[in-house]
């Protein structure tokens, strides 16, 4: 979910990502409460062997509502299989191109008004605080911003970089963090923009979401880019979660369940690889807005 990596500078330093507001609580009687469990999502997509997951109609590697692929979506099936269920996509339109640079496309209102069960690829609790109803499983995966070049001259981390001018997107956490390390950069409006910009030799390398490289990567095998070699640093580095309501522990725990048997099979990461995305263990460090802090000190 692209949008949730852009940053204002006063939300970078509060919270790292994009913010979100308008909690909201509902109070019920206990027969309305009883009348709620008998037919809400969770309980009737039990029942009927359903497991409803939102997805963005446009939002490759993750998911493609045309074609109904994805990373996520095939995840999703894997899921449901494991969990004995029916998957039913529930798509969400979206907007491809960036407008705000703190909104979030997560279509966490969807799943707090039950339209769907869970959404998949979720960096963490921050990225639910827009909904008081939504939580968040244990991480399954782990994604990064990674540094690419052309073959043959990509650094092994951000470290090695000396004099080259690396292509980012703009008012992103990858470009907070270039301008931490004092490496010299040109923004873009886009990763895909940030990549080309390699590819064509206006930049010597790019700084870019994982997922959204190993993608651009997969379909231009051509361009032979190439990642760099070195596990990508703390403050890069997200683990992401199958967002649920909170009322759906059960679920919620199942579905853990699952997914750590489709990680330990092999399973995630064959899929991963056909959609190019770098996949990682859950990390066990991950951004920290204090560890932004640290690197800028290191290079005064």
């Amino acid at each position: 979910m692209r949008l949730l990596y852009w940053v204002s500078v006063s939300s970078w330093v509060s919270t790292g990502a994009a913010g979100w507001r308008n909690p909201r609580r509902a109070v019920v009687s206990a027969l309305g409460c009883l009348l709620c469990l008998a037919l809400s999502g969770p309980h009737s997509a039990e029942a009927g062997g359903q497991l409803r997951v939102c997805f963005l109609g446009k939002n490759l590697p993750f998911s493609s509502q045309p074609d109904e692929r994805g990373f996520d979506v095939e995840v999703a099936r894997a899921l449901a299989e494991t969990l004995g269920r029916t998957l039913v996509p529930v798509w969400v339109k979206n907007d491809e191109r960036i407008t705000e640079v703190d909104e979030s496309d997560f279509p966490l209102r969807r799943l707090s008004r039950n339209e769907c069960d869970a959404i998949l690829s979720v960096p963490g609790r921050d990225a639910v605080r827009e909904a008081s109803n939504v939580t968040v499983g244990n991480a399954y995966y782990g994604a990064a911003f990674e540094l690419l070049g052309r073959e043959g001259q990509t650094p092994a981390s951000l470290h090695d970089i000396e004099r080259q001018v690396v292509a980012v997107q703009a008012q992103t956490i990858a470009s907070f963090i270039l301008e931490s390390l004092k490496i010299s950069m040109q923004t873009f409006f886009s990763a895909e923009e940030s990549l080309a910009a390699v590819t064509t030799g206006d930049a010597e390398l790019a700084f870019v979401w994982g997922p959204t490289a190993g993608w651009y990567v997969k379909q231009k095998p051509g361009t032979k880019l190439t990642f760099a070699t070195a596990e990508p640093l703390s403050v890069a580095r997200w683990n992401e979660h199958v967002a649920t309501r909170k009322e759906d522990e059960a679920l919620r725990t199942a579905i853990d369940a699952a997914l750590t048997r489709l990680r330990k099979s092999g399973e995630l990461k064959t899929i991963a690889q056909r959609y190019g995305v770098p996949l990682y263990p859950p990390f066990e460090k991950t951004y920290d807005v204090m560890e932004m802090f640290r690197l800028s000190r290191e290079k005064e």
